[in-house]
């Protein structure tokens, strides 16, 4: 079959297709309506930070010092004219409604949760419907980083745009600092991030066999037989879809972290479980994080590593949870649960080859996102709460925002898509899973023990409270374009 060509890189942002690995970043909220000023001049504030944009393009062997990506919310991208009115609806659905919408909820969450449901997002600091676009800025040093802002917060202030704190002190941006405290690679639990990241190599010249790499993380491409389709439907009269083509969703979404909670689970198991697998408390503790997470705080993951991290598998990605060498073994799948539970958090955002219940047809599954996540706020080591806002800043590129950011995130709030998980009240992600949950779902974490060892079992605390939730598009360089009337 004729391979398919690749998408033009420097059409695209360049955080869709690779992780910048830059130590230093910062993600600023903007709204272009302003009770201060009748008419934002938004063009020119585009027009500004065009020249910063990063596309997907090759940068060789030297890393740009500072760049920025630009996303847009439905209602930015209707605030902003760019799209023909009789076309903007033609957008998905969960885009338009944005995520705290009652569809995407049934997903997500944290409506009805008295921390997390969306009528107390960013701290009420602004309602969720101002919110029209991110900028995120990259930087190799602190100074790279506080320069670039400096240019774009001057020329917010300027045009005339109003900018949204997403923190509690109404002035705090959300950044990423400190990588001598806290590795860019890694969140404020401490694991290693950005592991078995989709291979995103559009931009090595070569050809693809199938659709569905383009599909799962870009708008604008031949849907027919794609699990995934991106919207809307591409169409040359279509001013929607001419606009988005090339773009990709993001969904942005700040989470604030428990460390204290945490780490006081890791302690508060560390007796029991020494005194049953064997070695000090410390490397207990190690071993309850492992087996929450899927991997060990390296990277290692459990089905490669199950007994102690190792650095020759830290950055692992080919693995599966069935014993494909032995297709006649019974149980599979729960003797893969010996090494990693079945409701650890890496394996249930990607179960892998991992059994399915009612599947569909059409490959490929399990959805897969590309994540740009990173830490905001100060390290914690301790278990008592110091009251400091800290936590994970997601940024989840998919194709679909319902069918791969949402449908995954149903999973980790309540596992029961695979025939592994016990019938009737099902458990959650033991990391990223919403407890509040009106009592439908199981707050306990197994963990299966081999040789009829009884299994460990315990109680998972509120580990997460979601701050805010951004759909966003992150359009085409032609697009930003567009919109600074360049």
């Amino acid at each position: 079959m004729a391979g398919i060509a690749p998408p033009n890189v420097k059409n695209i942002q360049g955080f869709v297709m690779r992780g910048y690995t830059h130590p230093y970043s910062c993600h600023l909220l903007y709204s272009f309506t302003n009770p201060k000023v009748t008419s934002p001049d938004t063009k020119t504030f585009f027009k500004t930070l065009y020249p910063k944009v990063q596309s997907a393009e090759d940068w060789g062997p030297n890393k740009p010092k500072m760049m920025l990506n630009i996303g847009f919310t439905f209602n930015g991208i209707q605030a902003l004219n760019v799209v023909d009115p009789t076309s903007i609806g033609n957008f998905p659905t969960e885009f338009q409604a944005g995520p705290w919408s009652d569809d995407s909820q049934q997903s997500l969450g944290d409506a009805g949760d008295p921390r997390s449901d969306p009528s107390f997002w960013w701290f009420n600091n602004f309602n969720n419907e101002d919110l029209h676009c991110v900028v995120h800025v990259y930087g190799l040093t602190q100074p790279d980083l506080d320069s670039l802002v400096s240019v774009v917060v001057h020329a917010a202030k300027t045009c005339g745009l109003r900018e949204l704190f997403a923190l509690k002190d109404k002035k705090s941006r959300l950044t990423q600092t400190h990588p001598e405290l806290l590795p860019p690679d890694a969140i404020q639990f401490g694991y290693r991030d950005g592991i078995s990241e989709p291979a995103l190599d559009w931009n090595q010249g070569a050809a693809l066999e199938t659709q569905e790499d383009l599909n799962n993380f870009l708008i604008g491409y031949d849907l027919d037989n794609s699990a995934i389709q991106p919207g809307p439907s591409f169409g040359p009269n279509d001013a929607a879809s001419t606009f988005a083509s090339d773009g990709c969703y993001n969904a942005f979404r700040i989470l604030y972290q428990d460390v204290a909670a945490f780490n006081a689970l890791l302690a508060q198991q560390a007796p029991q479980v020494a005194a049953i697998i064997g070695g000090t408390e410390e490397q207990a503790q190690e071993w309850v994080a492992a087996k929450l997470c899927g991997r060990w705080r390296n990277g290692s993951p459990l089905m490669l590593s199950p007994d102690q991290p190792d650095c020759a598998t830290k950055d692992a990605e080919l693995f599966g949870y069935v014993e494909l060498d032995d297709p006649n073994l019974p149980n599979r799948d729960v003797q893969s649960g010996f090494k990693c539970p079945f409701s650890a958090h890496t394996r249930v955002a990607n179960p892998r080859n991992q059994d399915f219940i009612n599947p569909p047809e059409t490959p490929p599954f399990p959805p897969r996102i590309a994540r740009r996540g990173m830490p905001y706020g100060s390290v914690l080591n301790s278990t008592k709460d110091d009251g400091v806002d800290r936590g994970l800043i997601g940024i989840f590129l998919v194709g679909s925002l319902a069918g791969q950011f949402e449908k995954i995130y149903g999973w980790m709030n309540s596992n029961d898509f695979s025939s592994v998980f016990p019938v009737g009240t099902p458990p959650q992600d033991a990391l990223l899973g919403n407890r509040t949950q009106n009592g439908q779902v199981a707050t306990s974490f197994t963990i299966p023990m081999p040789n009829n060892q009884d299994s460990i079992t315990f109680n998972l605390p509120d580990l997460l409270v979601t701050r805010g939730t951004a759909y966003c598009l992150l359009p085409s360089l032609t697009s930003l374009r567009q919109i600074a009337g360049l």
